[in-house]
């Protein structure tokens, strides 16, 4: 490497004409510019420069180097503009791992606009609510919800999101509605394959400090939407977030169960490689899916019941 460096050194000098221009651009003195180039001549075992009081003249072999390192320059200057057309105008693929909800209710628009102003990018998107392994499975970003464990990742939270339980009026009025915690024992509780506390834990609150719940339910299934229509159809109770129940809860089709005891706010966030520069690619599509997040944060929550 030090001869590469060597080589760049000695056009410039060619160019400039002078051991003190180039050592004053560098920084650096002009005995530390005269070493370099004597330790290239000494490499080569031929001399490039005959330096006198006043100018510096090219020998001969000095000419015909002088040639090729030219031709290094300009492959350093056309690698650095390749490099910094990544960093400015994102272009290649973009492979992301998102949960069905995302995937299929929120991501497609902000797909859509991350095509639309980098026409030179690609995207990708494999949906599964199980957790992707980023690096091993060559993803560039997932969307996660829930804390993160992984140190070699790195995540920035989009949005909190409120999950209550929920059952359809037909399912209450047949099995009774609870009104306490221990009630949910004698329920088909629906369970999410995928919960970060397992499919059986149900996060309470007591006393306004975090707990968790056992639950029994004949019924585990690894989509949330379909532990929704399940139940709609009054197949049971199922712990679900605000987002993907909005509109059942406002058409009459669901209702809250034990709201001011059984609920939670998770993270969603945007999880990418823990690299120290990370491609614009990645942070351009993050930047969108914040201010989406943002935008839509209130389809997140709800009010909690004792506010």
């Amino acid at each position: 490497m030090n001869n590469l460096d060597d080589m760049l050194l000695f056009a410039q000098v060619v160019k400039l004409k002078s051991f003190r221009a180039v050592a004053e651009q560098r920084g650096v003195a002009s005995s530390v510019v005269s070493k370099h180039i004597s330790r290239l001549e000494k490499h080569l075992g031929v001399q490039l420069l005959i330096r006198t009081t006043r100018k510096l003249n090219l020998t001969e072999a000095g000419e015909e180097f002088y040639h090729h390192c030219q031709q290094l320059e300009s492959g350093v200057a056309l690698a650095e503009q390749a490099v910094s057309q990544h960093a400015e105008q994102p272009q290649g693929l973009l492979r992301i791992a998102a949960p069905m909800i995302s995937g299929q209710f929120f991501l497609p628009a902000v797909v859509d606009e991350y095509l639309k102003r980098y026409p030179e990018m690609k995207v990708e998107m494999v949906i599964k609510d199980s957790f992707q392994d980023l690096i091993s499975n060559g993803f560039d970003l997932a969307i996660r919800t829930g804390t993160l464990s992984d140190s070699t990742l790195r995540a920035r939270l989009l949005v909190q999101s409120r999950w209550y339980a929920y059952a359809s009026p037909e399912y209450l009025k047949e099995q009774g509605t609870p009104t306490k915690v221990t009630d949910l024992e004698a329920h088909n509780c629906l369970q999410f394959k995928y919960q970060e506390t397992g499919p059986h834990d149900w996060p309470i609150t007591v006393k306004g400090q975090p707990d968790r719940i056992k639950v029994n339910g004949r019924f585990q299934a690894s989509s949330l939407v379909t532990l929704r229509e399940s139940a709609i159809a009054g197949t049971g109770i199922a712990f679900m977030p605000v987002f993907l129940v909005r509109d059942e809860v406002a058409r009459g089709e669901l209702v809250p169960v034990l709201q001011e005891w059984v609920y939670r706010d998770v993270g969603i966030y945007a999880i990418y490689p823990n690299i120290r520069y990370v491609p614009r690619k990645i942070s351009a599509f993050i930047e969108l899916l914040a201010e989406a997040y943002e935008k839509h944060c209130c389809a997140f929550h709800s009010q909690r019941f004792h506010e």
